[in-house]
């Protein structure tokens, strides 16, 4: 060989998983510009999370706070305005739900095998499509099968979705802050959905089917935001490359962090959601009144939206498992303080914890999976962790009622999640990433 002839590639070494080689997840390192390195966002790349983000707040229809919204004139509707009839309801709701979670298997393999772009539309014409045909159910049966279509189209498949347009799209270096754009952007346009439906609803308070059809209409129009996603500029070659490469579906199940990140932030889930639906309830046996709940949920917004920020900016420059495990500190202090909470201050110091963990908790999941396994793969990964997590979210109100009626208090149930999270806290700070994850290469790409 000549000296000027350019000499042949070295193929990067394999990484071996279960005693198995396997290509690495990630690209040869390449130079970001500037603005990249600094978390900047080009104009593509805000496209990218703005979609992502009005994806994310379309899953409202299939969510428990937006069913809520026209929960009780749909009970009057169908003769089920009565205790049994809100049992009746009430159990539908449970069961559409658990079913609607199986709704984030196809959609992930959907979703890495066809694209943003297609899957993104299908999903919201269908969605679209279901509210409409609640918005017409004059029977058990059809409200049955909207409630599973709605929940499944919505809060499963569609949140699965949404992600991974974000996951799909950003470099290892550039997910953290992107994705705690998405994780805060997505907070508005649930906010306006709120309070334009629950104007329209005010001004049509006979009519909430007009309302809901309404919303399903929105969707399908919606839809067209889907053209607007496209492979990402720039690189060609490495984000082919970034693309190709990732663990399978399972080879990511058997690794433990997998199993860490998702049952410990889908246990969390579980907590928030019956937290959420008796906070008022909570607060009362405190000896707090109405108004200091309300104000204790403003601040957990506000720091929720601080707390995003904080772990994304933190999210390359420490493990992820250690990030887990600090935010479960917070809930498991701020789950054990409001037992003996007396004080005003209390509940503030509580409302802090919680939001600090709430903020965390709701980036890592949105981080974690196209971090740790890669691009290849991620959706199908998103769409078993998406799944987990609606599961328990179904049963968090269920407990903490039974648990109440049980022991006439919620005391009992805190101080033993408390205890919980702080063993899971533990099993975090200790649970091994894998091998060939994008943290590891990219604390490696940081000091080099």
């Amino acid at each position: 060989m000549s000296l000027t002839q350019t000499p042949p590639a070295i193929p990067p070494p394999d990484v071996v998983v279960d005693g198995r080689e396997q290509s690495p997840v990630v690209a040869c390192p390449t130079r970001e510009p500037k603005r990249r390195a600094a978390g900047l966002l080009d104009g593509e790349a805000v496209a990218v999370v703005l979609i992502g983000a009005m994806a994310m707040a379309a899953t409202f229809p299939g969510r428990t706070h937006g069913l809520g919204m026209i929960t009780e004139p749909l009970l009057r509707d169908l003769g089920l305005a009565n205790d049994g009839g809100r049992v009746f309801y009430a159990s539908l709701n449970f069961w559409g739900t658990l079913i609607g979670a199986l709704f984030c298997l196809p959609v992930g393999w959907a979703f890495d095998r066809l694209g943003g772009r297609w899957v993104l539309a299908v999903n919201l014409l269908l969605l679209g499509a279901s509210v409409i045909w609640m918005s017409g159910a004059e029977s058990w049966q059809a409200l049955s099968l909207s409630l599973v279509l709605t929940r499944g189209l919505g809060q499963s498949a569609l949140s699965v979705v949404s992600i991974t347009i974000v996951a799909k799209h950003f470099s290892s270096r550039r997910l953290g802050m992107a994705m705690a754009w998405y994780a805060v952007l997505a907070a508005p346009f649930h906010l306006a959905l709120i309070k334009g439906i629950g104007w329209s609803l005010d001004a049509e308070s006979s009519n909430w089917r007009s309302v809901w059809s309404g919303v399903g209409w929105g969707l399908m129009l919606l839809s067209v935001t889907a053209v607007m996603l496209r492979n990402p500029s720039g690189r060609a070659e490495t984000k082919q490359h970034e693309n190709q490469h990732g663990l399978s579906l399972s080879q990511a199940l058997r690794t433990p962090a997998f199993w860490t990140f998702s049952l410990t932030i889908s246990i969390w889930g579980m907590i928030y959601a019956g937290v959420a639906l008796f906070n008022e309830d909570i607060f009362r046996e405190r000896g707090f009144d109405r108004s200091i709940y309300f104000n204790v949920l403003a601040v957990v917004t506000v720091v929720a939206i601080a707390s995003k920020f904080a772990y994304g900016w933190l999210l390359n420059r420490y493990r992820l498992t250690t990030l887990l495990a600090t935010c479960l500190l917070c809930t498991s202090a701020s789950l054990a303080g409001l037992t003996i909470a007396t004080e005003v201050w209390h509940a503030y110091a509580y409302a802090v914890g919680l939001g600090i963990a709430s903020g965390a908790v709701a980036f890592l999941f949105f981080a974690t999976w196209g971090r740790l396994y890669g691009k290849r793969h991620v959706g199908r990964i998103q769409g078993v962790a998406q799944m987990m997590t609606v599961l328990a979210s179904a049963v968090g109100p269920l407990l903490f009622s039974v648990s109440k009626q049980l022991t006439n208090s919620y005391l009992f149930l805190f101080q033993s999640l408390a205890g919980i999270v702080l063993l899971l806290a533990f099993a975090a700070w200790m649970t091994p990433l894998p091998t060939n994850d994008l943290d590891s290469q990219s604390a490696k790409g940081s000091t080099s």
